[in-house]
């Protein structure tokens, strides 16, 4: 009997910690971003990794923001993001 309910008790734990694991694996990965604006002036000549945005986004709002140009209706434009 004892040994039935250590082992339920591992197998809860050891779920528990899958859980907490795979939660926090989006914001590890980075794909959790909050965006922090656009950046005026800065072309994106249909690329979606211009240095010259990230560049700019980092220099405007610190190092730990990323730049990526992104497609819209009127064109590709710069815009940062701060990683959750």
């Amino acid at each position: 009997m004892a040994k039935i309910f250590i082992n339920t008790l591992h197998l809860s734990a050891l779920m528990m910690f899958l859980l907490f694991v795979s939660s926090g694996l989006p914001k590890v990965n980075g794909q959790c971003q909050n965006e922090v604006g656009e950046l005026e002036g800065i072309r994106c000549p249909g690329l979606l990794s211009e240095p010259r945005c990230d560049a700019s986004c980092k220099a405007r709002f610190g190092s730990d923001h990323i730049g990526e140009c992104k497609p819209e209706d009127n064109g590709v434009h710069c815009h940062c993001y701060k990683p959750c």
